[in-house]
């Protein structure tokens, strides 16, 4: 077999003939054609076979063997003898107008799902990072057609020209974002939602203790069920505890401070979870403060309240914190008995429904590693873009 025929293989193009190979340092030049065939013409629909001219373009195609992959493609041109009517062979390798074979844009287009900046992708590839910007936006994302069952609200930090924070929809079922809005702004998310025709079909909306995502979904979703994550939750019991410790270590010596600060995670561990050697490092942090050792019982109880099978079994433990809290008097967690008050009802939700803001919280990790790596977006069609070939392009 031919060398030229090995590497047609290799390229896995049937039409394609390669006439030439020259290798280089950096690139494979392939000088190439289409197998000859008859056409018919586009004027008269008369069929001919006769050849006009050639047109000489350069095209990349994906690398090979660490090597930039360039076609020097003798582009036929046909004249029709019926008619006189002159045109180009078709290609459905290159795209009209185009510099690129599909496949090197289909692996471009897959690339920008991994971690990698668009430099990084530019560079492996052989092109320029315009080109690898371009093709990010030639992908359809556009606004989806229905809401799913179950919706996701949060919002993430993009810096983008619109302002600092932006609006996140997920679909926490399906694993993927429904859509990402310029703000987080209740008049935009109030207007993006209105126009979907089945809105009364969501069942669940899942989010964090935000009045204004509140009102949206009693407005626009009333049949849906909304449910406080319960990482949001717990976040107000180890945020009082973390001050109560704070307190503590400012009123003691510099060497007892240190390592206050670096035995903190002692403190918010669960005490089952504890290594003996553990237990005791905790149990000497604990005897230097009796407002310390009664918050650190109090997030014990929280905790046996957050892990409630039901909303009953947790109603009744709930009830029993808020009764250790009154009698223990800390000040820190005044306003985690405020925000229990005011969002018990969607908390205790949380217990019955299957769903979090998990997938979520997880894309919004996602996207700090996609700015850090792009250097941060002012552009938010970029941004978004970026996000959702990510995320939902990746997951397939």
């Amino acid at each position: 077999m031919l060398l030229s025929d090995c590497i047609s293989k290799l390229l896995d193009v049937e039409h394609l003939e390669i006439t030439n190979i020259e290798h280089k340092e950096r690139e494979i030049v392939l000088e190439v054609r289409m197998k000859r065939r008859a056409y018919r013409c586009p004027a008269c629909g008369a069929v001919t076979e006769q050849v006009h001219d050639y047109r000489v373009q350069r095209v990349k195609d994906s690398p090979m063997q660490g090597k930039r992959v360039i076609w020097v493609y003798s582009k036929r041109r046909y004249r029709c003898p019926c008619c006189g009517k002159r045109f180009y062979e078709s290609n459905y390798l290159v795209p009209k107008w185009h510099r690129l074979t599909n496949r090197l844009a289909a692996q471009c287009v897959g690339m920008l799902g991994m971690k990698q900046s668009r430099k990084e992708i530019a560079m492996q590839l052989g092109v320029s990072e315009s080109t690898v910007g371009r093709w990010l936006l030639l992908r359809d994302y556009s606004k989806p057609a229905a809401l799913p069952r179950v919706l996701s609200i949060d919002e993430f930090k993009g810096d983008t020209e619109y302002g600092k924070f932006q609006c996140i929809l997920t679909s926490p079922v399906e694993k993927r974002i429904f859509d990402i809005l310029p703000t987080r702004y209740s008049a935009q998310i109030y207007e993006y939602l209105h126009d979907f025709p089945n809105r009364r079909q969501v069942q669940y909306v899942v989010m964090d203790m935000n009045r204004d995502y509140l009102h949206i979904a009693k407005q626009l979703l009333p049949q849906a069920r909304v449910v406080i994550d319960r990482f949001h939750v717990v976040r107000y019991c180890t945020w009082a505890l973390e001050n109560v410790r704070k307190r503590v270590q400012k009123t003691l010596p510099k060497e007892e401070r240190i390592y206050f600060k670096h035995s903190r995670k002692l403190l918010l561990a669960h005490m089952s979870r504890l290594s003996d050697e553990s237990k005791a490092a905790l149990e000497r942090m604990l005897l230097v403060s009796r407002d310390l050792r009664e918050a650190y019982l109090l997030k014990e109880v929280f905790y046996k309240f957050m892990e409630s099978g039901n909303s009953m079994r947790a109603k009744e433990r709930l009830r029993e914190f808020r009764l250790h809290t009154y009698v223990a008097g800390i000040p820190e967690f005044e306003a985690c008995l405020t925000m229990l008050q005011n969002w018990e009802r969607y908390i205790l939700n949380a217990f019955d429904c299957p769903y979090s803001n998990g997938f979520t919280e997880g894309v919004n990790n996602t996207i700090k590693v996609i700015k850090r790596i792009g250097y941060g977006y002012r552009n938010f069609r970029n941004l978004r873009a970026r996000i959702l070939a990510t995320v939902n392009d990746s997951a397939g």
